[in-house]
């Protein structure tokens, strides 16, 4: 009795760490580090980014709720971040993948999600630029119709 028991204690020990080396590469990111960079407002992140672009000003309302909701996910602050910036990199940075930062997304931007998925399975949304525009494009067609 006494060998099926520790043969069960080893048998989970085991298990414990194959499932933690298998999530700790998954994540295949290195955190993102914001540490030096500035803290800019959703105007300043605009005017910085987007104001040459050719994206309305009006698209600030937008940009500010990708970046408050991005910040939520990966717990970096929402001004810190930069539209280069790699979503697996951003997630990273809590724990999570980046699979489940864009499921995040797409929950909370219901009228992208379907995009974001097509996008996703292409190898195009990799960037927090894709998220900024694929959300600031789809509010905008939203409020045309």
């Amino acid at each position: 009795m006494k060998y099926i028991i520790a043969a069960l204690v080893i048998g989970a020990l085991v298990g414990m760490l194959l499932l933690r080396r298998r999530s700790a590469e998954r994540l295949a990111f290195a955190p993102l580090d914001v540490a030096g960079r500035n803290n800019l407002t959703a105007d300043a992140f605009y005017r910085a980014y987007y104001a040459e672009s050719g994206l309305r000003e009006a698209s600030i309302a937008d940009i500010r709720a990708v970046l408050d909701a991005v910040s939520k996910a990966s717990g970096l602050p929402a001004g810190k971040l930069e539209p280069t910036d790699e979503l697996g990199a951003i997630a990273a940075a809590n724990g999570l993948s980046r699979a489940m930062l864009i499921a995040q997304l797409g929950t909370l931007f219901p009228e992208a999600r379907a995009e974001m998925m097509q996008k996703t399975a292409a190898g195009d949304f990799t960037k927090l630029h894709h998220a900024i525009v694929l959300v600031v494009n789809a509010r905008a067609r939203a409020r045309n119709r």
